[in-house]
C-alpha cells in the first residue's frame, strides 16, 4: 500500500510555490504514525524515518536520526533528490532536537530480500547535529555533504563515511574529532576542505586511506594530533599542506613533517619528483610514509635517521636506489615490500631492530649487503618474489652472529660471501636450502693496541707500525722509516714520500690502485663517491671490460663503472644500474640486444 504524507498547509503551500525537478525531500514534518511513548531508547517513526529517543528531560529532549541498526528507507520517488535532515521533530506535546546521525543511518545496502535502496543524491545536515556516529555514511550514495550555517558538529566517528561515493565536502569550523577511518576507501572523494577558523585537534588513524581522487589537502592550524597511517595506500595526493600557525605539524614543499621535522610523516604519492632526500632533521620515517609512490627513483636518507617504520617504501614502484645512513637503528615490518624496481641494497652497521618480512617482494634485488655489527636476523628477514637476487654479502665477523631457520626464503642458486668460517657454519646449520657459502678475505685494521706492543729488532729498535700526531708510519727491520709498498701479515700498504700511510687513490708508475681506511690495498669492486671502480688482483684499477662471477662490466676510462647506454669501438651496450651487460634480452626503454650485449634493433 503507498504511503502517505499529513503536511501543515502551510508546509504544503512552501513545497507547492517552490517546485521545481528533484525538489529536497523534507523530513521536518509531523506523520500521521507517531509512537506515543517517548522515553529514553524508544523508537519515533515520522515520514518513513526512524529517530531514537536520546534524552527527556520533561517537554523537549534530543533524537538521533535513524535506529542505529538499519538505514533510513527512502521511496522510488525520492531516489536521486537532495534530502534535509530535520533540525527538530514533535511527538504530542514533546518536541525533541536532531542532535546525532546514528550508525548506519544513511548506509547503502540492498536488504535481505535484495530489493535495491533508493538513495538522495546530497545530504544536508542541520545545525543542531553534534555528532555523526560510527559507519553513519558507511557506503552512502550521496555524492554531497552540505552543513548548515552555524552547524554545532563536534565529532565524527570510525567509519563514518568510509566506502561511501562521497566527492566532496567542507567541514565545519566546529569539529573537533575526526575517527578512525572516518573516509577511507571513499574513492570518488576529490574535494576535502576545512574552515578557515577549524577547531579541529585530533585526526585518528587511517581517516583518509585508500583513496584515489582526492589531489590536495591543507590540515588546519588548529590540528594538534595525526593517528597513524593517515594516507595508508591513498595513490592521488600530490601535496599535503599545513596552515599557517600549526604548532604540531609542517609541511616543507607538500611532505608531511612533525613540527620539528624529527618525523616524516608523509610523501605524496604522485610528488612527481624522481629524487629526494630527507631533512638533516628527520629521525624516523613513519609507517606508510613513502608507500605507492609513483615517480621516486633516488631516496637519500639523512645522516641522523634512527628508524623506518612499518610499510614505509610499500609499493614505491619506481624506488630504485635508497641510501641508508649509519645512524640507522631500526627497520620494521615489511619496510621494503614490493619495492619492484631496486636492484641493491646496503644495510649499515649499527641497525638492531628488525620486523619481519623486512624485505618481502623485491623481484629485481641482485645484491643485498648486510652490514658489521648486525649480530642477529629475524625470520622472514628475506623472502617473497626474489627471482634476480644473486648474492648476500655478510660482513659480521662476531661470533655472536646467529640467524634463524626461516630467516632466508631464497633461491638455492643466490650465493653467500662472509667473513670466517664461525659466520659460515652458522649459515648452513640454518638454512634450508644449500646455497654456496663463500668465505672472503678481510682487511685487518689497525687498532691503537698496535702500538702499545711494538716488535722490536736485536738493536732494540722498533720494527712495523707506529702513530705519530695521528699519521701512520712503518719502520723497517734496520728502524728506518718506509716508503712505497709495504707488505704486512700478507696485505699491501703504500707508504708517502714523507712516510706516512696512504688512504684513497693513490698513483704509482702510471697505475691506479685504492686503499682502505685502514690502509690495504684494495681489490675486487670498491665505491668512492657514489660511483663503482674495479681493482684487479694486483690492486690496479681496471678499464674496459671485466668479467666477475659470470657477469660483464665496462670500466670507463676514467675506471667508473659504466651503466645505462654506452658505446665500445661504435657498438651499443646497456647495463642495469648494477653495472652487469644485458644480453639476448630487451633493455628498459625497448631495444634489442643480442648475445653479446651488443644494441640489434
Amino acid at each position: 500500500m503507498k504511503k502517505t504524507t499529513i503536511l501543515s498547509l502551510t508546509t504544503a503551500a512552501v513545497i507547492l510555490a517552490a517546485y521545481v525537478p528533484n525538489e529536497p525531500i523534507l523530513a521536518d514534518t509531523p506523520s500521521s504514525e507517531v509512537i506515543k511513548e517517548t522515553k529514553v531508547g524508544s523508537i519515533i517513526q515520522q515520514n518513513n524515518i526512524k529517530y531514537k529517543v536520546l534524552t527527556v528531560e520533561g517537554n523537549i529532549g534530543t533524537v538521533q536520526v535513524g535506529n542505529g541498526v538499519t538505514p533510513v528507507e527512502f521511496e522510488a520517488g525520492q531516489d536521486g533528490k537532495p534530502f534535509t535532515i530535520p533540525t527538530k521533530i514533535t511527538v504530542g506535546d514533546k518536541v525533541f532536537t536532531v542532535t546525532e546521525v546514528a550508525s548506519q543511518a544513511f548506509s547503502y545496502y540492498p536488504d535481505e530480500t535484495g530489493r535495491i535502496v533508493y538513495y538522495p543524491s546530497s545530504i544536508t545536515i542541520p545545525s543542531s547535529i553534534k555528532k555523526i556516529q560510527k559507519k553513519g555514511f558507511h557506503g552512502s550514495k550521496a555524492k554531497t555533504i552540505i552543513f548548515d550555517k552555524g552547524s554545532q558538529l563536534e565529532k565524527i566517528e570510525d567509519r563514518a563515511f568510509d566506502f561511501s561515493e562521497l566527492e566532496e565536502i567542507e567541514l565545519p569550523a566546529s569539529l573537533e574529532y575526526i575517527g578512525t577511518s572516518a573516509f577511507s576507501f571513499s574513492q570518488k572523494l576529490k574535494k576535502l576542505t576545512f574552515s578557515s577558523s577549524s577547531k579541529l585537534e585530533l585526526i585518528s588513524h587511517e581517516a583518509f586511506a585508500n583513496l584515489s581522487n582526492l589531489e590536495k589537502l591543507t590540515l588546519p592550524k588548529s590540528v594538534k594530533t595525526l593517528g597513524s597511517n593517515l594516507f595508508r595506500l591513498t595513490t592521488s595526493l600530490k601535496h599535503v599542506d599545513v596552515e599557517e600557525g600549526n604548532e604540531s605539524f609542517a609541511s616543507v614543499d607538500g611532505v608531511l613533517f612533525s613540527k620539528d621535522k624529527t618525523q616524516l610523516i608523509y610523501y605524496p604519492s604522485q610528488k612527481n619528483d624522481e629524487s629526494y632526500k630527507t631533512p638533516k632533521e628527520t629521525k624516523e620515517l613513519a609507517s606508510y610514509s613513502f608507500n605507492k609512490n609513483s615517480y621516486l627513483k633516488k631516496l637519500e636518507l639523512n645522516e641522523g635517521l634512527e628508524k623506518i617504520g612499518t610499510f614505509a617504501f610499500a609499493d614505491a614502484i619506481k624506488l630504485e636506489e635508497i641510501s641508508l645512513p649509519n645512524s640507522l637503528e631500526t627497520i620494521e615490518r615489511l619496510a621494503f615490500y614490493g619495492n619492484l624496481e631496486l636492484k641493491e641494497l646496503i644495510l649499515p652497521d649499527n641497525v638492531k631492530n628488525f620486523g619481519k618480512h623486512v624485505m618481502n617482494g623485491l623481484p629485481k634485488l641482485k645484491s643485498l649487503t648486510i652490514g658489521n655489527n648486525i649480530n642477529s636476523l629475524p625470520s622472514f628477514f628475506l623472502s617473497g618474489v626474489l627471482d634476480s637476487l644473486k648474492e648476500i654479502h655478510i660482513k659480521n665477523k662476531s661470533t655472536e652472529f646467529s640467524v634463524k631457520k626461516d630467516t632466508f626464503a631464497i633461491p638455492e642458486t643466490v650465493k653467500f660471501y662472509v667473513t670466517s668460517e664461525h659466520i659460515k657454519d652458522v649459515l648452513k646449520s640454518n638454512l634450508s636450502t644449500s646455497n654456496d657459502i663463500i668465505v672472503e678475505k678481510v682487511d685487518n685494521i689497525k687498532q691503537e693496541t698496535d702500538v702499545a706492543k711494538p716488535k722490536k729488532n736485536s738493536n732494540q729498535g722498533v720494527v712495523g707500525w707506529v702513530k705519530d700526531k695521528g699519521l701512520w708510519y712503518y719502520l723497517n727491520e734496520s728502524g728506518s722509516m718506509a716508503t712505497g709498498w709495504v707488505k704486512d701479515k700478507g696485505l699491501w700498504y703504500y707508504l708517502n714520500e714523507s712516510g706516512s700511510m696512504a688512504t684513497g687513490w693513490v698513483k704509482d708508475k702510471g697505475l691506479w690502485y685504492y686503499l682502505n681506511e685502514s690502509g690495504s690495498m684494495a681489490t675486487g669492486w670498491v665505491k668512492d663517491k657514489g660511483l663503482w671502480y674495479y681493482l684487479n688482483e694486483s690492486g690496479s684499477m681496471a678499464t674496459g671490460w671485466v668479467k666477475d662471477k659470470g657477469l660483464w662490466y665496462y670500466l670507463n676510462e676514467s675506471g667508473s663503472m659504466a651503466t645505462g647506454w654506452f658505446t665500445v669501438s661504435g657498438k651499443w651496450y646497456y647495463t642495469y644500474n648494477s653495472g652487469d651487460l644485458l644480453v639476448n634480452t630487451t633493455t628498459p626503454d625497448g631495444y634489442r640486444v643480442n648475445a653479446n650485449g651488443e644494441w640489434v634493433g
